[in-house]
C-alpha cells in the first residue's frame, strides 16, 4: 500500500509545484492533496489521514506549527516537512520540538524536497506493519503492496468428507492430490480470514489423528498437541500447509510400515496367549492399542487369514507337539492349548488335522518304533 501526502501552503505557485512536479510514483505515493492554509489542511488531514504533510510555516488562520500540533494529537505517526522563507530561530525551535522530519527553506528546491521525501518514505516503510492477513497468504517476502483480492473460500462438505475417506482407506496419492488442490483453492481466496483457514486445517488434522489412533500409529498421535496448538499458529498459509503435508506423509509412511508390524505383533501375542481359554480378540486389540475392527481387518488383509484362524493354527501345532508325550491326557493337552472343553478340542483337532488326536498320537508312536 502506498503513502498519502498533504501539501499546505498559502502561496499558489509553490503549492502547485509541489503537488504536480515531484516524483510521487517513484516515492510510492498514491494520493496528494493540497490546502491553501492551516485550517483547510487540518480538515483534509481529518478526512484522509495523510502519512506525510509538507507545510509552509507561516499561513493564515493556522500556521504550520499549530497545524502540526493538532495533527500529531490525532495521528502521532504523521511526518512533517516544514517550508519557510524565513530563518527565524523560533520556527526552527518549534519544528525541532515537534520532531519534524525536515525543515526546507524557500525558494523551493525540488531535488532537495524529493531527497527529504525519499528519506521519510524509507523510514515509514520500516515502521509500517504489513497487514497480517496479507502476510498470511503471501508471506513476509511476498508482494504486500497490493491489497487482498477479497475472494472468500466456500467450504465444501463433500470435499472434506472425501478427504476423510481417503485418509481412512489409506489412499495416499489421492489424499495428497486433494490436499494440494485444497491448498491452491484457499491460496486464491485472500478474503478468507486466517482463523477460518486454521479451522479447516484443524479439521483435517482431527481426521488424521482419528485414523492414526485407530491404527495405533504413535508417530502421528504423539504429535497431536503440536499439530493442533503449535502448527496451527504458523504465520503463513504455506507454512501451515507444509506442517499438514508433513503430518500426512508421516501418517501414510507409518501406515505402510505398520501393516506388516501389526501381523508380527498379533502373531507374537497369539503365541504367548494360546493357552488362555478366556482369550478374546477384543481384549488383544485393547492390549495392543488398536481398535478391534481395524485390527481384524488389517490382519486379514496383510496375512491372508483371520485372527481366529491363526490362533487355531497355532493351537493345533502346539497340540501336535504335546501329543508326542504319551503321559499327557487328552484333556490336559486340550487345556494346555486353550480349550476348556476336551470334546470340543477333539472335534476341532479332527477337523483341522484330518484325524482325531488319539489316532495322531498312535501314528507318532508307530513311527518312533
Amino acid at each position: 500500500m502506498g503513502f498519502s501526502v498533504l501539501v499546505a501552503d498559502d502561496e499558489k505557485m509553490p503549492r502547485e509545484i509541489l503537488r504536480d512536479r515531484l516524483p510521487w510514483e517513484e516515492l510510492n505515493v498514491e494520493r496528494v492533496d493540497a490546502a491553501s492554509d492551516g485550517a483547510e489542511a487540518l480538515e483534509l488531514a481529518r478526512q484522509h489521514r495523510p502519512d506525510i504533510i509538507i507545510s509552509d510555516v507561516k499561513m493564515p488562520r493556522m500556521n504550520g506549527l499549530e497545524l502540526a500540533g493538532a495533527v500529531r494529537e490525532m495521528y502521532p505517526e504523521c511526518q512533517f516537512i516544514f517550508l519557510s522563507g524565513y530563518t527565524d530561530k523560533e520556527y526552527l525551535k518549534g519544528a525541532i520540538k515537534l520532531r519534524a522530519a525536515s525543515y526546507v527553506e524557500k525558494p523551493i528546491d525540488l531535488e532537495e524536497v524529493a531527497a527529504v521525501l525519499r528519506e521519510v518514505t524509507a523510514e515509514l516503510k520500516k515502521r509500517r506493519r504489513p497487514d497480517p492477513d496479507l502476510v498470511f497468504y503471501r508471506g513476509e517476502d511476498g508482494d504486500l503492496s497490493t491489497p487482498a483480492n477479497g475472494e472468500v473460500y466456500v467450504y465444501d462438505k463433500a470435499l472434506f468428507a472425501a478427504l476423510g475417506n481417503l485418509i481412512r482407506h489409506k489412499r495416499k496419492a489421492e489424499a495428497m492430490d486433494l490436499t494440494a488442490r485444497l491448498y491452491r483453492d484457499i491460496r486464491r481466496c485472500e478474503g478468507t480470514r486466517p482463523e477460518v483457514v486454521r479451522n479447516i486445517y484443524c479439521q483435517i488434522v482431527f481426521a488424521l489423528l482419528a485414523a492414526a489412533e485407530s491404527r495405533n500409529i504413535t508417530a502421528v498421535t504423539a504429535q497431536g498437541d503440536y499439530l493442533l496448538y503449535t502448527a496451527a499458529k504458523q504465520p503463513t498459509l504455506r507454512q501451515l500447509w507444509q506442517a499438514l503435508t508433513d503430518a500426512m506423509q508421516t501418517y501414510f509412511q507409518a501406515v505402510e510400515s505398520n501393516a506388516q508390524d501389526l501381523v508380527t505383533r498379533v502373531d507374537g501375542y497369539l503365541a504367548a496367549h494360546l493357552a488362555d481359554s478366556d482369550f478374546t480378540v477384543q481384549a488383544m486389540a485393547s492390549d495392543l492399542g488398536f481398535v478391534h475392527t481395524y485390527l481384524c481387518s488389517a490382519y486379514k488383509k496383510n496375512s491372508g487369514r483371520t485372527v481366529n484362524q491363526k490362533l487355531t493354527e497355532l493351537r493345533m501345532e502346539r497340540a501336535k507337539t504335546l501329543l508326542a508325550d504319551p503321559s499327557r491326557k487328552l484333556y490336559e493337552v486340550a487345556h494346555a492349548v486353550g480349550y476348556a472343553d476336551g470334546k470340543y478340542f477333539v472335534k476341532l483337532f479332527t477337523k483341522e488335522v484330518g484325524i482325531p488326536p488319539r489316532l495322531y498320537r498312535e501314528n507318532l508312536c508307530c513311527h518312533e518304533e
